[in-house]
């Protein structure tokens, strides 16, 4: 009897260590899909430090979103985060996206035929005919704010906004191919609130169309990832 609780107490013990690994220096995720090809295909089994960035905490609605020893995306990153409008993801953990960043708080990009500047805290954005549908999406989604258009203006809290300033920083996310736009207008651009952390390893592959015992690629395990 003393043996079985020992044996009971180690693996509870052991069980409480690896999920409090997982939810605090590394998390596995899954590719699937074919929207980071060549690069990656579908069943790689990447590792993500939740360090990289620094550790978000928080934010779930009993605790503030908080991050600590934060440090910003940079161009390059392949970066896994919180799925920000429900669309079908290439990377998989729940409700998460894996994509590269290719711009960051003051870059420019083109969405369609208009160019939108990269919203950055505390940064004012001048509010145009062109982004005013876009700012007034991040108010009301991310921001915590009621934002409404009205005859062609912007109103946030009630009040006209002709310079938009926003609480977080934000990133535009892609597959990294020219002209990808990641599916719409919203979708490739995420606060910093979502981020989770940087992809460092490509730890191995699993191709579901082969027999049981074939399904791990060759050449495809323990790869560190770099730009």
């Amino acid at each position: 009897m003393n043996n079985a609780l020992k044996f009971v107490m180690a693996l509870v013990v052991t069980t409480l260590l690896m999920l409090t690994f997982r939810a605090l220096v590394f998390t596995v995720y899954t590719v699937n899909g074919t929207t980071l090809e060549p690069c990656f295909v579908s069943g790689d089994r990447v590792l993500v430090d939740r360090w990289s960035y620094g550790l978000r905490t928080g934010g779930g609605g009993m605790f503030r979103y908080a991050r600590w020893f934060g440090s910003p995306v940079e161009k390059g990153d392949l970066a896994v985060f919180d799925n920000p409008d429900g669309a079908r993801p290439p990377a998989t953990a729940g409700r998460t996206l894996a994509y590269y960043c290719t711009a960051v708080p003051g870059d420019t990009v083109r969405i369609a035929s208009t160019s939108v500047a990269i919203p950055g805290k505390d940064a004012p954005i001048r509010v145009t005919a062109g982004n005013i549908r876009l700012l007034c999406f991040l108010y009301n989604r991310f921001e915590g704010r009621k934002a409404r258009i009205s005859n062609g203006r912007l109103y946030v809290d009630g009040k006209e906004t002709r310079c938009a300033v926003f609480a977080n920083d934000y990133y535009w996310f892609s597959s990294g191919r020219p002209g990808d736009e990641s599916g719409s207008m919203y979708s490739g651009l995420v606060p910093e609130t979502h981020v989770i952390g940087k992809v460092v390893m490509l730890l191995y592959s699993v191709d579901k169309s082969k027999p049981a015992f074939h399904r791990l690629r060759k050449g495809r395990r323990l790869l560190f990832i770099t730009k």
